[in-house]
């Protein structure tokens, strides 16, 4: 199978185009830049300039489309323009690869028939109690205007009898890189500890779980609509801190209070880190996906142990 694969560099996108070879997938990865030559059997594509399309060859050579590419959400506090760039990165390549393969299908050209787009468990807005599964409507909020509208660019493509899969990912967790970095880093300066009053949920997912999940949403006809990519087993910060804690073998004990967060980060803060959601996998634990880490100790645990 050939998978045209965008946001392929990235955080989530590395690891799933390292796995994809691996499984024996031929993968073009979407680059913004000139792309350099093939490494390690991994091909690059450049993403065309404004709202062009994709080549029609590119297009009908794929089998399936996989799209993580967006602005990083948690760069930096979110002025007017960083959540312009947020949303609108989102959208247009989104949107191109939609529109591409549609000209291919009207031209009775080749092109995928598997669609997979990153979404967020942003998605459902923020409440401090509320559970959220796949069939709950979207929230309000920054991150859910953008999960919504993003949505809706990607099932454009179900009237066409594409296969659309919205990958709503909870917070990936890592070693070396991303969140899990950010949060042990204090550890190692004796100031480990958690931001606000520790209350709000947290819906997470190692990052080995997410690459298995999206690599058997290539191949399983259950994977359809959204599908909520998180542990059956969400934790509140103060649980998540008290598991890394744990896990390092260190004593938690330093709290930021919220204001402090609000102060130096504004929206961002409130959104990211100070309020949350209690997200759960429906559709995923009914498939009876064997999760090899359910559980935030035995994630922490292995994570620590990688780092």
């Amino acid at each position: 199978m050939n998978i045209l694969l965008a946001g392929g560099t990235g955080f989530v996108g590395g690891e799933l185009a390292a796995a994809l070879i691996l499984q024996g997938y031929r993968v073009v990865i979407v680059s913004r830049r000139d792309p350099p030559p093939r490494q390690k059997d991994i091909f690059y594509a450049k993403l065309p300039e404004g709202d062009k399309l994709f080549s029609q060859d590119l297009i009908g050579q794929s089998d399936a489309v996989i799209n993580l590419a967006g602005h990083n959400i948690s760069a930096g506090r979110w002025t007017t323009r960083t959540k312009e760039r947020i949303l609108e990165s989102r959208l247009r390549i989104t949107r191109q690869l939609a529109q591409s393969i549609k000209r291919n299908q009207t031209a009775g050209l080749p092109f995928p028939q598997i669609f997979i787009n990153a979404s967020a468990v942003g998605y459902y807005g923020v409440h401090p109690t509320a559970a959220f599964d796949e069939e709950s409507p979207a929230g309000e909020g920054f991150l859910a205007r953008v999960c919504l509208e993003w949505e809706q660019e990607a099932l454009a493509l179900e009237p066409d009898g594409i296969r659309v899969v919205l990958c709503r990912l909870g917070m990936v967790l890592k070693a070396g890189g991303g969140v899990f970095e950010k949060i042990s880093l204090p550890y190692r300066f004796g100031l480990g500890g958690y931001i606000g009053d520790g209350g709000q949920w947290c819906s997470w997912i190692h990052m080995e779980d997410l690459v298995a999940l999206i690599s058997l949403a290539l191949v399983d006809e259950r994977f359809r609509g959204a599908v909520n990519c998180c542990s059956p087993q969400p934790v509140t910060m103060a649980e998540l801190d008290r598991a890394l804690a744990g896990a390092l073998g260190q004593r938690s004990w330093t709290r930021l209070p919220g204001f402090l967060a609000r102060v130096v980060l504004g929206e961002m803060a409130e959104e990211l880190l100070l309020k949350g959601q209690k997200v759960m996998p429906k559709k995923i634990s009914e498939m009876n996906y064997p999760f090899k880490y359910p559980d935030i100790a035995s994630a922490m645990s292995a994570l620590v142990k990688r780092s």
